[in-house]
């Protein structure tokens, strides 16, 4: 089973990807901000094959997160989607700079959010990524 490292500030908004994702038979993990994220993928005896991040967060925002992920030579084969409601071109130019795998405009189609999840895992299994 795949597990997903799911990284919100509102622990709402995390309650509901976690629901949509377990009835699509992922596990998942819970971060409440990016540096929670950075040392649950650092500690974790799970394997995370997926981090699904927001962008805006306190502390360590999506896109931080993202640069020390892809900085980290043991964490950097983890693929990263960010999933949010900011629309700015230049963020996603500059998260797609930074090693981005996807990113997911709020609101989503859940069946295509699936299929990306899935497709985004298989694609860095079959690069000897995870």
């Amino acid at each position: 089973m795949r597990t997903v490292l799911v990284v919100d500030d509102f622990a709402s908004i995390r309650k509901v990807i976690v629901d949509t994702l377990k009835r699509h038979g992922f596990n998942t993990v819970e971060a409440s901000d990016g540096k929670d994220a950075l040392d649950t993928l650092k500690s974790s005896e799970t394997t995370i094959d997926l981090v699904l991040s927001d962008y805006n967060m306190p502390v360590m925002n999506g896109f931080q997160l993202l640069q020390a992920v892809k900085g980290d030579d043991e964490l950097k084969h983890h693929p990263v989607v960010l999933l949010t409601s900011e629309k700015a071109n230049d963020k996603k130019m500059m998260a797609k700079k930074a090693g981005l795998d996807a990113w997911v405009e709020k609101p989503y189609k859940i069946d295509n959010f699936i299929n990306l999840l899935n497709y985004t895992i298989e694609k860095s299994k079959k690069n000897g990524s995870v």
